[in-house]
Formats: structure tokens, C-alpha cells, sequence
């Protein structure tokens, strides 16, 4: 299982993914955003893939949305 894969995973298992990827985050020494005093555009990067959105929860979905397109593009050995 691939470093994507086995974040992927976790990420889907989470009840609160946002927590899940926070934590993924500062255990790979990365920095976090305290939504409460940013606005704007939240972009996460995670094991080479980044996420964007308006909320960090809708970066959390892009970073899926990437993650899944990543690991089918490896599986059609692209």
C-alpha cells in the first residue's frame, strides 16, 4: 500500500477527516491553519498532492478528489 493509499484510507475511515488530515499534517512536522483567524483560500498538501477550496473541509474533499485520481491513474500505469 502506497503512502497515498494507506492516508486515503485513514482519511475515509475518519469520522471527522478534517481532525484526521490536521494530525496527518503535524505528525509529517507540517503546519496547520487556525480557521478562526484565516479566510480565504485553504490550500493542504499531503504526501505530494495538494487540496484547495473555500474551508478547510472543502480542501480535505479536493485532496480526495486528487488522492482517488492519483491512485487510478497508477493503476492504468499512467
Amino acid at each position: 500500500m502506497t503512502d497515498i493509499e494507506s492516508i486515503l484510507a485513514e482519511v475515509n475511515r475518519a469520522t471527522e477527516p478534517v481532525e484526521a488530515v490536521r494530525d496527518m499534517i503535524f505528525e509529517r512536522g507540517g503546519s496547520w491553519f487556525i480557521p478562526e483567524t484565516s479566510s480565504g483560500i485553504f490550500e493542504i498538501q499531503l504526501a505530494g498532492l495538494v487540496g484547495i477550496g473555500p474551508s478547510l473541509s472543502a480542501a480535505v474533499d479536493d485532496w480526495t478528489v486528487q488522492a482517488n485520481e492519483t491512485l487510478r491513474k497508477q493503476q492504468l500505469g499512467m
